[in-house]
């Protein structure tokens, strides 16, 4: 695709933007914990991260509703916040996209309040023009609802967008709706080792 045809980059944000494996990993182990849940492992927790709130139930929460699980993902993250990490170039790349005038997107399957806090603690919450978290849709990734909403909220074409994550469920979600799917550290349409490389996408 000429590069000229790039109208927005969509981008995932745990495991792209910042690094959230541990505070989620406590912040998960609090919920089953207050649950009287039995607490995983790190391996096992690893293997299940950034799925959406309904495979966590059938998996680990199983009886709880999503309303009642986010509720407690969201008063235990508050005190793990400070364990997410951002990567170094997410915001000299999230500035230079800007400049470009290219449209951004923040598309998560955390809730809202756990993203805005992670945006805000690390400042990058002015870059995104749409952020869509787990509330914002029905069906959260890999279905391409979220995707399809952020390229109509954002007034893109979806063939004129590039998503960018580090799951299969990003990936599946980006194909489904009909975009470029650049894959971080993992197969998609194109997969790149450092963030920076999309530069050469656009």
């Amino acid at each position: 695709m000429p590069k000229k045809e790039i109208k927005a980059v969509l981008f995932d944000m745990d495991g792209v933007l910042v690094d959230s494996l541990d505070a989620w990993f406590h912040t998960y182990n609090d919920a089953l914990k207050s649950f009287g849940f039995k607490e995983l492992g790190k391996k096992e927790f690893a293997k299940g991260f950034g799925s959406p709130i309904e495979q966590d139930i059938n998996d680990h929460f199983i009886g709880k509703t999503v309303k009642e699980v986010a509720n407690r993902y969201n008063a235990n993250f508050i005190k793990r916040k400070k364990l997410v990490k951002i990567f170094p170039e997410s915001k000299k790349i999230l500035s230079e996209l800007k400049k470009r005038k290219i449209k951004l997107a923040l598309l998560t399957n955390s809730t809202t309040f756990i993203a805005l806090s992670i945006l805000k603690h690390h400042k990058i919450r002015k870059y995104f023009d749409v952020i869509l978290a787990m509330e914002d849709v029905k069906k959260r990734k890999p279905a391409p609802d979220m995707v399809l909403k952020a390229c109509k909220k954002l007034g893109v074409k979806p063939k004129n967008a590039i998503i960018v994550g580090d799951t299969m469920n990003d990936m599946i979600a980006g194909k489904r709706a009909g975009c470029i799917t650049v894959g971080y550290t993992i197969k998609g349409d194109y997969m790149v080792d450092k963030l920076k490389e999309i530069y050469k996408l656009i």
